[in-house]
């Protein structure tokens, strides 16, 4: 297979390739990649020639080594299923101007724009392990890229280029729990084997984080191994079972109780852009000795977490159980749609759901992704689950609050309008109840409320203090107070 990055870059320039206005149907699709295979070799022959006189004496490339052995870093074939998904779903819920159609065209069209951009990293950052046809279909994706976030905007009535935003919009922060377990265990420094002072808390770098990235292959989840090749992950034996009796600090990301308590879990965490990691946790009083939920992104916000069995590469289970972020139905929902639209096989795979008041439920993934993504009004962009009640007793204080002070005999403070205003422009629940956090102040109510920066980077001049004599600090203190369990 040539590895020559001028005839790739050839391949994957936009010429002659379809400028999708909107989905294309899936014939559509499979007419264009046959078309881009067919291609290919005509490509080849004139690089060659090209080559040949410029470069007398190069062997020439065969003309059938488009592809590899190993597999091409994409497959046109996932993204063919997305798409059939996609137009499944338009066919039954029509014309998205209700908020269920909405939210499952929103989904469908997210799939097709995250596994498009997830095939264009691929293709661009390896250039050792892209094929010629890897290439020669970038500008396929590309295309199909920006006419899912153009049909995306026209679903919600906005800029097709908001899109990232609104997948931003779907990540959580961490919880108070797990801000407070970081907090203290960090502070615990030991002598690495340097010599040098290191925490405890093992958060790695995002270069660090490549080690334990997940690939798809086949349907399969697949991690570099030792020598750099991709081999199927499994996390169900005992080294991740933490059986050893009395002692939790094998594997922590384990309850014991789980669905199934006979088989190992991996920890795992999946960022803005799809990508999804796992490994063995860890708790041990040492150097980087402890591993959490938070680590493989270094404590910043995530679309879910949890943790999964793998035995072979098949997904067998995955959760969302994980006190660091506490991830509600719906990010489970989003991360089991994405790993859908990577191409793993969710045919086995059961999925077990903690609610909000800790009880469980378990389903195969089909009938999650049915039931689950059936509720609908779930996606506008925003994450939801943790922070919904609390942020419904805020709504209502607000509320409240308003009326309160258009009476001829209030005179609220332009500081306390001003606040309201800024509150009652936040859409998201749980930016909602954080920035509520800040603006209460350290020693305002309970010391739990309190949240030392602004989500929104609201100024810390706005933040009421002990002199405020405001009743809406004193509604939104009560509002608030049930959160500490957060």
């Amino acid at each position: 297979m040539p590895k020559n990055n001028e005839f790739h870059r050839g391949l994957m320039k936009t010429a002659g390739i379809p400028d999708y206005k909107s989905i294309p149907t899936q014939a559509a699709w499979n007419g264009d990649v046959n078309g881009t295979i067919n291609t290919i070799k005509h490509r080849l022959n004139r690089f060659q020639q090209e080559l040949a006189s410029s470069q007398p004496g190069v062997a020439p490339i065969p003309l059938a080594s488009y592809s590899r052995d190993a597999g091409d870093l994409t497959k046109s074939t996932v993204v063919e299923a997305a798409i059939n998904r996609y137009h499944v779903g338009a066919g039954h819920v029509g014309e998205p101007n209700n908020q269920l159609a909405q939210s499952i065209l929103g989904s469908l069209l997210v799939d097709i724009y995250t596994v498009t951009g997830q095939f264009m990293r691929s293709i661009t950052r390896n250039e050792q392990l892209r094929t010629d046809l890897d290439c020669a279909l970038f500008p396929l994706y590309r295309s199909l890229h920006f006419a899912a976030a153009d049909a995306f905007g026209k679903v919600f009535g906005i800029n097709g280029a908001e899109i990232d935003v609104y997948l931003r919009n779907q990540l959580i922060f961490m919880s108070t729990h797990g801000v407070g377990v970081d907090t203290h265990v960090g502070k615990k420094m030991f002598t690495d084997a340097s010599g040098q002072k290191t925490s405890q808390l093992a958060y790695i770098s995002d270069e660090e984080a490549l080690a334990f990235q997940l690939q798809v292959e086949d349907g399969k989840l697949m991690i570099l191994n030792g020598p750099g090749q991709l081999a199927p992950f499994d996390c169900s034996g005992p080294a991740y079972q933490d059986i050893t009796p009395g002692v939790a600090t094998g594997n922590p990301a384990r309850r014991g109780d789980e669905m199934n308590w006979e088989r190992g879990v991996a920890g795992f965490a999946m960022g803005l852009n799809r990508n999804i990691y796992a490994r063995i946790h860890s708790n041990y009083a040492a150097a980087k000795g402890s591993f959490y939920h938070s680590c493989y992104l270094e404590g910043r916000e995530v679309l879910c977490t949890g943790c999964i069995t793998v035995v072979d590469g098949q997904l067998t289970y995955i959760n969302n159980w994980s006190g660091h972020y506490q991830p509600s139905q719906q990010q489970l929902l989003l991360a089991v749609q994405a790993l859908q639209a990577r191409g793993v096989d969710l045919s086995q795979t059961k999925v077990e759901c903690q609610q909000a008041d800790r009880t469980s439920t378990v389903t195969s993934a089909e009938k999650f992704l049915r039931n689950v993504g059936a509720l609908g009004g779930d996606f506008d962009g925003f994450s939801k689950g943790r922070f919904v009640a609390t942020a419904g007793k805020v709504r209502k204080a607000l509320n409240d609050y308003e009326e309160r002070s258009n009476k001829w005999w209030s005179a609220p403070s332009q500081k306390s309008k001003g606040i309201l205003t800024h509150l009652k422009r936040i859409r998201d629940d749980e930016t909602l109840v954080r920035e509520v956090r800040f603006l209460l102040g350290e020693k305002m109510g309970k010391k739990s409320h309190y949240h030392p920066e602004s989500p929104l980077k609201t100024s810390k001049d706005w933040r009421f203090s002990q002199d405020d004599k405001s009743q809406l600090r004193d509604m939104l203190d009560e509002a608030m107070a049930d959160l500490e369990r957060y």
